[in-house]
C-alpha cells in the first residue's frame, strides 16, 4: 500500500502537538503498538500547560460519558481512577422556555463529571511511564518534507518522521499548521464557561443532573449547568455568544432556578472562553501528518462526545502510522477508514442542529419536549440526541416514522398558526 519511503523505521521519532486526551492517546498508542510489533520509537509530546500544576483553566466542561471506561481499558490498556471522579452523573433534564422534561432513556454505562486537569495529568503520566517525551515548549514553526519533518520550538527543534495535530483549536498551533500544510481547521461555535460556588448544601439539593437548556433568545443554541465536586460549571455556545449572552442566559427564568440565590442577581467574575467543532477540517491529513481529535473536526456532531472521540482517533492514527505508514494514501485508506463512525454521522448532525436551532429560535422547543413527553419513542429520540450515547445517524433510523413525522408536522403548523398575529375581524377595517 505505502513505498518504504513513508515507513516509520526503527528509532524514528514522531511528534505530537498537543497533551490533552487525544495528543496523550496517540502516544501512549504509539509505544504500545511498537511494543506489540517488536519496534522502537521515539515519541515527543510538546505542550506548553502542565496540567499536574493544576493553574489554567480547561474550557472542557470534563463530562465523560460511555463507553469511555471500555475505550481506556480496550485502546490504552488504563482503567479510569476512582480518584478523578467528582461525581456521578444520574439524569439529564432538558428545559425549553417554559418546560422541563427529565430524560429516559437506555444507558450502557456511567457518566462522571471529573476533574479535567486531573484527568488529563493522568493521561499524560501514563504516557511518560511508557517513556514518552513530554516537552513544555510552543511549538512555533514546521517544515513537512518529503523525507521529514522539521518541528521548531521556542526551545529546541526537532527532527521527525511524521507529526501528529492533537491541538484541539488552539489558534496558534492551527496556524502553524495552516502554513505549513493545506490543512484549514474546522468551523466551529464559540462558548463561554463561568463557574458558581454555591455550599455544600445547595450542590446536594441540585443533585447529580445536568440541566440543559434550548432557550429561544439570540446568540445561544444551548446551555447547560453541570454540577462538579465543589462548584457548578456553566456553558453556553453558539456562533456570537458574548458576556452578554452569558448573562442573559444566568438571568433567564429556566436557569434561575437552578442558581443560588445570593448569585442570581450578580455578574460572576470570571468567564472563560472556547471553542468546540462542528464540521470535519479540510485537509486534515497528508504526507507524514495527521490530525486527530478537535483539531480534525472528528467528534460527534452538535453535542461532541470530544474526549472519547479524541482517545479513539488517537488510537487510529497510531496504529495507522506504525502499520501502514505515514502518506497520504496511507492515512486516507487506513485512518480514515476506521474514523468513519465519525465522518459518516457529519450530515446526519448538521440537519439534526438545523431542526434544534429552528424549533429554539422560533419557540417550538415546548411543543417538542411535550411530545417526548407523551412519545416513548420520540422521548428515546430526545434522550440520544442530548447524551449523544448513540450517532444520530442510529438516532434517526430508529426513531423514524411516518406516524411521528406526521405528529411534529402538525404540532408545528398548530404552533405557527397558534403563534400568528390575530387579522382584522370579517367586515373590519
Amino acid at each position: 500500500m505505502d513505498s518504504g519511503a513513508y515507513r516509520v523505521k526503527e528509532g524514528d521519532t514522531i511528534c505530537v502537538v498537543g497533551g490533552g486526551p487525544g495528543g496523550a492517546a496517540c502516544a501512549i498508542s504509539l509505544k504500545r503498538e511498537a511494543a506489540r510489533l517488536g519496534q522502537t520509537v521515539r515519541v515527543v509530546i510538546y505542550e506548553e500547560k502542565r496540567f499536574d500544576e493544576d493553574r489554567r483553566f480547561n474550557q472542557c466542561i470534563g463530562v465523560l460519558s460511555p463507553p469511555i471506561e471500555d475505550i481506556l481499558l480496550d485502546k490504552l490498556g488504563l482503567e479510569l481512577p476512582a480518584r478523578l471522579i467528582v461525581r456521578e452523573i444520574e439524569k439529564y433534564r432538558l428545559h425549553s422556555d417554559r418546560l422541563s422534561l427529565d430524560l429516559a432513556g437506555d444507558e450502557d454505562g456511567k457518566t462522571y463529571a471529573v476533574s479535567r486537569t486531573g484527568f488529563d495529568a493522568f493521561l499524560l503520566r501514563e504516557a511518560r511511564n511508557l517513556g514518552v517525551e513530554v516537552v513544555h515548549n510552543q511549538v512555533v514553526g514546521l517544515e513537512v518534507g518529503p523525507d521529514e519533518v522539521l518541528v521548531y520550538t521556542d526551545g529546541e527543534n526537532c527532527r521527525a518522521a511524521a507529526i501528529v495535530g492533537a491541538f484541539g483549536l488552539d489558534e496558534g498551533a492551527g496556524r502553524v499548521f495552516e502554513h505549513a500544510t493545506p490543512y484549514r481547521v474546522p468551523d466551529y461555535l464559540n462558548t463561554i464557561i463561568t463557574r458558581l460556588y454555591p455550599g455544600e448544601d445547595f450542590l446536594n439539593r441540585m443533585g447529580p443532573v445536568i440541566q440543559a437548556f434550548m432557550l429561544s433568545f439570540g446568540g445561544l443554541e444551548f446551555g447547560a449547568i453541570t454540577p462538579k465536586s465543589d462548584h457548578i460549571s456553566v456553558n453556553i455556545a453558539g456562533r456570537r455568544v458574548s458576556s452578554e449572552v452569558m448573562l442573559k442566559f444566568l438571568r433567564s427564568a429556566p436557569v434561575q432556578r437552578f442558581l443560588p440565590p445570593k448569585q442570581r442577581a450578580e455578574k460572576p467574575l470570571n468567564y472563560f472562553t472556547g471553542r468546540f467543532p462542528i464540521s470535519q477540517a479540510a485537509h486534515l491529513f497528508g504526507d507524514r501528518y495527521v490530525t486527530i481529535g478537535d483539531a480534525a473536526g472528528l467528534i460527534r456532531p452538535f453535542k461532541g462526545k470530544g474526549i472519547n472521540s479524541a482517545i479513539l482517533t488517537g488510537n487510529f492514527a497510531a496504529r495507522c502510522i506504525l502499520n501502514a505508514g505515514v502518506s497520504r494514501r496511507a492515512f486516507k485508506e487506513v485512518y480514515m477508514k476506521d474514523c468513519e463512525v465519525f465522518t459518516q454521522d457529519l450530515y446526519y448532525g448538521k440537519a439534526m442542529r438545523l431542526l434544534a436551532n429552528f424549533s429554539s429560535r422560533f419557540g417550538f422547543m415546548d411543543r417538542v419536549l411535550k411530545m417526548a413527553g407523551n412519545d416513548p419513542v420520540f422521548m428515546e429520540c430526545m434522550f440520544n440526541c442530548v447524551t449523544a450515547h448513540k450517532t444520530y445517524k442510529e438516532i434517526i433510523r430508529e426513531t423514524a416514522s411516518l406516524s411521528l413525522a406526521c405528529k411534529f408536522v402538525l404540532e408545528g403548523f398548530a404552533h405557527f398558526i397558534l403563534q400568528r398575529p390575530a387579522g382584522p375581524a370579517p367586515g373590519g377595517e
